[in-house]
């Protein structure tokens, strides 16, 4: 995932001093413990729907000399998780990688959610999610991807 426009990158709230609970990677919706200082990804549909922070990366490791270390957060690694409530109505663009929908059927108006597991999934109904995506165009992003309106409800 990456935002869009310099607006979203400067105002976008992120915390960055909880630890992931399971191996994730760049762009999955993430719930925090802050009083534990754990990150996990959603386990119910419940979770899923007040999801509103995303995985981000911390570029905290010197050593790191492929993209998949760019992209993969390691158990036990620390997370940025940015607060897309914070950035409502900003556009944000998705891999195909980070959609567990297949890519040829998203098309634009759909909408994306954070499902269980932390991938976004296309959805008819967003009644009660946080924060959803709102498709505005397919792109060639890491190969295939798209472009969203970040919506906030």
């Amino acid at each position: 995932m990456k935002y869009k426009t310099i607006g979203a990158f400067k105002n976008v709230q992120n915390v960055g001093n909880c630890k992931a609970a399971v191996d994730m990677k760049v762009g999955m919706g993430v719930i925090l413990n802050q009083v534990n200082k754990t990150a996990k990804l959603p386990t119910t549909a419940d979770e899923a729907k007040a999801a509103y922070r995303i995985v981000t990366n911390i570029n905290d490791k010197p050593e790191m000399h492929n993209f998949s270390q760019t992209v993969e957060v390691k158990t036990g690694e620390y997370v940025r998780a940015d607060d897309l409530t914070t950035v409502g109505n900003l556009e944000i663009e998705f891999a195909a990688s980070e959609i567990s929908t297949a890519y040829a059927s998203v098309a634009v108006n759909d909408k994306l959610v954070f499902g269980i597991g932390g991938l976004l999934e296309k959805t008819a109904d967003v009644d009660g999610y946080k924060v959803y995506f709102e498709v505005i165009e397919k792109t060639a992003y890491m190969g295939n991807g798209v472009l969203a309106v970040i919506r906030v409800q």
